[in-house]
This record gives C-alpha cells, structure tokens and sequence, in this order.
C-alpha cells in the first residue's frame, strides 16, 4: 500500500516498515519529493526478494534485534589523536536466521542496533542483490548535525576529485573471470551481506551466508546509464571524453551524480571510463568535500556528497513548531579511498547509524567464484 508520496511500504508481514515511521514528520512529502528519482528495476529487487527467500528457507528465524532511533543524529567523535572518525556500532549486526554477524560474518551474542541511495538509490546498490536496493528511490533525512570537519569549498572538492580522475587512470589494466561484489548492506532493519559475481554473458552468482553458490534466476549484469540499462559490451563502449560521456546520463545534476557514483562503486568500468566519470562530478557544482573520516570499518577517506536543501515553510510544520521553517539537508554521502579511487562506503547520512549503508568490502575482479 503506498501512499500519494509512496512513503508507505509494506513489509513481508503486511504491516507498514520502520521507514514509514522515520518519514512521518511535517513536510516529509515536500522533503521526499525534492529528491525523487526512478525506482530501482523490477528485476534487481526481484532478485533481492530471492535472496532473502533463500536466506529464509535455510537459517532458523527467531528474534530480530529491535532498532532505535533517535530524533537527532548523534555528532561524529572529534579524536585529538587522528582523524574524526564517524563511529558504528560495536561492528554493526546483521541478522540472520535470529544470530547477529558483523559485517565479516562473526557470530555476536548480543546486539544493540539501530537503524542504517540515496539518491538513491540507491541504490541501488551493487548489482542488483542486496537488501538496501529496495530502498531505493531519493529519500530524505534530516542531518540537524553530522560533527567532523568541515565540509570543504567547492574548488577544493574538484581538485580532490580531478586527482581521483589521476588515480583511477594508473590502475593496472582489468584482469580476472569474474567481476565480484562483496558488500554489506543495510536498509531500516534489513541487512545483508553479499557477494556477487558477473560474467561477460550477462550470468550472475550470488554466494550466500552460508557458503553456498547459486547461479541467479535474473540477469543483473547490466549497468545502469541514464535511463538506460546496458550490457556489458555496451558499456564497454562508452565513450571516454567527459564532454560525451555526460550526454548519456540524465540532465539533472543531482541524479547524474547519483547514477554516475553508484557506477564508481560497483561497475567494472576501465580506468579510463572511471577517470570520465571523475572529471564529471568534478565539474558538477556544489559537490562538497570532507576530509578526514573513517567508513564503518575503520577505513580512513574521503566523503564526497552533493547535498540538497530543503525547506518546509510554517504552514507545514503545524501549529506545534515554533520555527518559521525548517530546512533539511539529505545526502548520499560517498567515502572515497583517496589512495586508489575506490569507493568504500555509501550512506544516507552522516553519523554513527544511518538508516541506508552500503559498505564494500571487496569489489573487483577474480578468477574463481566462491
């Protein structure tokens, strides 16, 4: 069931999900609205539903850890010895069959949790697999304060992001079978983790939990451009002049950057393709730049977000709000290792437990799957 503004989703048991509470607040239409992007195709949440159906089918279910959130996101922790570091829970839990694993798949006898595209998208996440990609669709939270350094100028952050245009293109040359994403992904209560692999043909595996492999009932291996989904050979081709490349993406600049960093982080794209799609962004105005920060896991780098404003006027707010308006900035944010260009993890804000988190822990190629 969803409502005119498509906040309302139900889940498995038919009952409304935890984000339709976290977007009952005043001007959640407006706010969700002013981000609103295509959904996620039929197929890559077709292909999430499978997973978690098969999930299901081998774990015991029992209790799922019950999940807070607070009204005000907590500020980053300012460290006088190192870098502000954006703190995560004690190795954030996924649940399974009723056993919390962190994100490398430790067991864990007790968990406290909370919640974790985008413009996404989102997300989309990677290839089409994982949990968070049927959150996808712009949906916008209120950051009231994200703690750490400053956000940079945008001149600093087209320079970080032209060095990272430099980087990707002294990557070693593509080597492997298989293109391969391992990620950890979170989306209200639902996590995951997974690991993908595509081949040239268009045949997908999906490594499970538990070890087991199987060869995937739909074709993720395509990659998103614009409205367009393209195959691996078509993509191959795209062009490598910025100018040209970014006549295939759409026209408004927060969704191209939306569709051009999902692509960064999870498409096998050549150096010379990652270093277009760089320059790209960089000339994207008002990308913001912060430095400093840890992912999740610790992984020192830099995030990267093209933040948009939203105001709510008073005559939304209702009478029991004082404030004239409110004004509310949303992501998604990217951490980008600045040594190689990797992406390393996207959230949807900035913070200890952000309702959507993507946090690739491996993407890149291999020879074997398993």
């Amino acid at each position: 069931m969803n409502s005119k503004n498509g906040h309302h989703r139900m889940d498995g048991t038919g009952s409304m999900n935890e984000r339709d509470d976290i977007l009952d607040f005043p001007g959640a239409d407006e706010l969700t609205a002013a981000g609103a992007v295509a959904p996620p195709p039929a197929e890559r949440i077709t292909a999430v539903r499978d997973l978690m159906a098969r999930l299901a089918e081998r774990e015991t279910t029992s209790t799922r850890a019950a999940l807070a959130h607070d009204a005000v996101l907590p500020p980053a922790v300012a460290r006088p010895d190192g870098p502000t570091a954006y703190p995560a829970p004690p190795r954030t839990p996924r649940v399974i069959g009723g056993a919390a694993h962190g994100p490398d798949g430790e067991k864990q006898s007790g968990t406290r949790n909370r919640r974790s595209r985008g413009p996404r998208r989102r997300r989309l996440l990677v290839a089409g697999a994982a949990v968070a990609v049927l959150a996808a669709g712009a949906v916008a939270y209120p950051v009231l304060d994200v703690g750490g350094k400053p956000a940079s100028t945008a001149s600093a952050a087209t320079r970080f992001l032209n060095e990272m245009a430099e980087v990707s293109t002294e990557a070693p040359a593509p080597q492997g079978k298989y293109w391969m994403s391992h990620y950890w992904a979170k989306d209200g209560r639902a996590t995951a983790t997974v690991t993908v692999y595509s081949d040239r043909s268009g045949t997908t595996w999906i490594r499970h939990p538990s070890g087991k492999v199987t060869v995937s009932g739909h074709n993720t291996a395509d990659w998103p451009v614009g409205e367009r989904r393209l195959s691996w050979t078509e993509f191959d081709r795209l062009p490598t002049d910025p100018a040209a490349l970014k006549a295939h993406f759409s026209k408004d600049a927060a969704q191209r950057f939306g569709e051009i960093m999902s692509l960064l982080a999870e498409s096998p794209a050549s150096p010379r393709l990652r270093s277009a799609l760089f320059q790209i962004v960089a000339d994207t105005p008002g990308v913001t730049m912060t430095q400093n920060v840890k992912d999740s896991q610790g992984r020192p780098g830099t995030v990267i977000n093209l933040p948009r404003k939203v105001e709510i006027p008073k005559e939304k707010l209702g009478a029991e709000h004082a404030a004239a308006s409110l004004t509310y900035v949303h992501g998604p944010y990217y951490f980008i290792d600045p040594e190689t260009s990797r992406v390393l993890e996207q959230t949807s804000e900035l913070g200890a437990t952000p309702l959507i988190r993507t946090t690739y822990l491996k993407v890149g190629w291999t020879d074997r799957i398993g």
